[in-house]
């Protein structure tokens, strides 16, 4: 039984490595003409997608021919707001106040000349953080939240004021 045995997995190896040289001597696998049919046929599917390749090789090389040619684009100010209408941001007594440099001035419909001026919400928003920070800093123990709330509202007022009052203090030019 042993040798039975032995006898089997020798003739199972020898047929596996058999099987790919029967198989190479297939005639349906060694047929020259089918071997060139296939060729050429693969061939050909290269040349289409080759010339689909060219085709558009030679639209994109026109169209970047086009652009080198193109004329440039137009300046754009990325601070412009196409629908700002100024009067509409002014009460009929508004004060005079001092541009700076960083002011813009438009003319409203009504023809006459208006600056955009900030409303000094960063001052706001800078003196209520400190505000609050300082006031949890110097509150007791217990009432931090409320010092806290106390310092925000009082450092939002002081930001706020002492932001108009800088653009106020300038001398160059008045603005309504």
């Amino acid at each position: 039984m042993k040798h039975f045995v032995a006898l089997a997995a020798v003739m199972a190896a020898g047929l596996s490595f058999a099987a790919p040289a029967s198989a190479q001597s297939d005639p349906r696998y060694s047929s020259p003409d089918q071997e060139r049919a296939r060729f050429e046929a693969a061939r050909d599917r290269f040349d289409r997608e080759y010339r689909i390749f060219q085709q558009a090789a030679d639209r994109y090389a026109q169209y970047s021919d086009w652009l080198a040619h193109a004329p440039p684009p137009p300046r754009i100010d990325i601070r412009d707001e196409g629908d700002y209408e100024p009067s509409r941001y002014y009460r009929p007594g508004s004060s005079e106040r001092v541009l700076s440099a960083d002011d813009r001035v438009y003319r409203g419909q009504d023809g006459r000349y208006y600056c955009k001026r900030p409303d000094g919400t960063t001052g706001l928003i800078v003196g209520a953080a400190a505000g609050g920070l300082f006031g949890n800093v110097i509150s007791s123990r217990h009432s931090g939240t409320v010092g806290t709330l106390l310092g925000a509202i009082a450092g939002g007022a002081i930001g706020n004021s002492i932001d108009r009052n800088n653009q106020m203090n300038n001398q160059d030019v008045r603005c309504r």
